[in-house]
């Protein structure tokens, strides 16, 4: 029998509230769900201490200027149109009851439930209330969304999670801190391609690419730590690489080269277990996605597939490859253990069947969904250990 995870309830007292069930409400592969919304405008000091924020993929800093608006104008008795300025708190949460007026609400929490998005706006409500500036007649909007399955749980907080890093982004380029980045790319034919602010088109965003980086920076994951917020939050990518922006310009040599095993991983791993096993990759729901009709582009090698990887799945096999990074003694740049690009290829085509029969091992596990792959720590480990492995046996004296 599975285990059963705690809950805890959480009161709330709303002004006004509404429920209503998701258009949605079915799966892509045509199974039920049960989503609803339930949206609440409650006095802002009204609203709770203890909201677990795990769904968050960020730490809270509200000292940033932007967030000092915010509270700016939360505090501001003169104008009461907080709710109307910002955008609220999402809750992700097991289940809510409604009293018989609707007023009180009782929202239980899971053990991985709590605030999706909002979660600075909760804290500098939290802050205004205990130093006493928070008017009593300002308001707050709470979206509070049940029924979601875990798995989509990651794709929904890092969707929302976005306003502020793509603004940031912007400011960063505006500052010209991805121009060692736009120097890289430019004598290549997918450089016009990646948006570095907001509202640019492209097909990548500078924080995508940030995440490919993340996933082979060494000195920011050394092992036993694994770069699984690659694939949680690209957000949080952004975060890291303001915090430490050197260590990823030790990976101007291997950029182009991540860029082409994002690529070459995913078209040539489908070929390699084929050929190597005899198996059909074709029946892997949850490991490749298949378009029936017109084919995936692949713009860092130039390549068309009507298959391509899931990022779950993708994402734990590019970061095992990271064992193949290493910063020579004296050298303030990375570089690969083996002497090029191809030679690093040519090693994965050799493990590449196995990784991708972990990979559709651990898909099983969750019923053949992908998000689950890219959270899985023990995952993350058996393909870090693969490549090591695979290394150490053929490459040790």
């Amino acid at each position: 029998m599975g285990k059963i995870s705690s809950t805890k309830n959480m009161s709330f007292i709303a002004e006004y509230s509404r429920r209503f069930p998701d258009p949605l409400n079915q799966t892509s592969e045509g199974d039920p769900l049960n989503i609803e919304h339930h949206i609440l405008i409650s006095r802002a000091i009204n609203i709770p201490d203890g909201i677990s924020k795990s769904p968050n993929p960020r730490e809270q800093n509200t000292d940033r200027a932007i967030y000092k608006q915010i509270r700016a104008s939360l505090d501001d008795a003169s104008d009461l149109s907080f709710h109307l300025k910002n955008k609220g708190i999402t809750i992700i949460a097991r289940r809510v009851d409604y009293s018989h007026d609707k007023r009180t609400i009782v929202v239980s929490l899971g053990e991985n439930d709590g605030i999706a998005d909002g979660a600075h706006t909760y804290e500098i409500i939290r802050e205004a209330r205990t130093a006493g500036t928070c008017p009593e007649d300002q308001f707050v909007k709470l979206e509070i969304l049940t029924g979601v399955p875990q798995e989509m749980g990651v794709d929904i907080t890092g969707g929302l999670n976005t306003a502020i890093q793509v603004e940031e982004a912007s400011l960063l380029n505006l500052a010209g801190e991805f121009e060692w980045i736009k120097e890289i790319l430019s004598n290549t034919s997918f450089g016009d391609l990646i948006a570095y602010k907001q509202n640019a088109e492209g097909e990548y965003d500078i924080r995508e690419i940030l995440g490919l980086m993340t996933l082979f920076n060494i000195n920011l994951f050394p092992y036993p730590q694994h770069p699984k917020v690659a694939y949680v939050s690209k957000a949080a990518c952004l975060d890291l690489y303001i915090a430490n922006r050197d260590s990823y310009k030790m990976l101007n040599p291997l950029l182009l080269d991540i860029l082409q095993l994002h690529d070459y991983v995913q078209i040539q791993g489908r070929i390699r277990y084929n050929e190597d096993t005899g198996g059909r990759a074709a029946s892997m729901i949850g490991v490749f996605a298949t378009k029936k009709k017109g084919t995936y582009s692949y713009i860092f090698t130039g390549s068309q597939s009507p298959h391509k990887i899931y990022d779950g799945a993708l994402y734990p096999m590019l970061g095992a490859l990271r064992f193949l990074v290493q910063q020579k003694p004296g050298d303030n740049v990375y570089s690969w253990k083996l002497n090029s690009i191809d030679e690093v290829k040519a090693f994965y085509d050799e493990i590449a069947a196995d990784l991708i029969s972990t990979t559709y091992k651990t898909s099983l596990i969750y019923g053949r969904k992908p998000n689950p792959i890219g959270k899985d720590d023990n995952h993350w480990d058996n393909m870090y250990k693969t490549v090591a492995l695979h290394y150490l046996s053929k490459y040790s004296l």
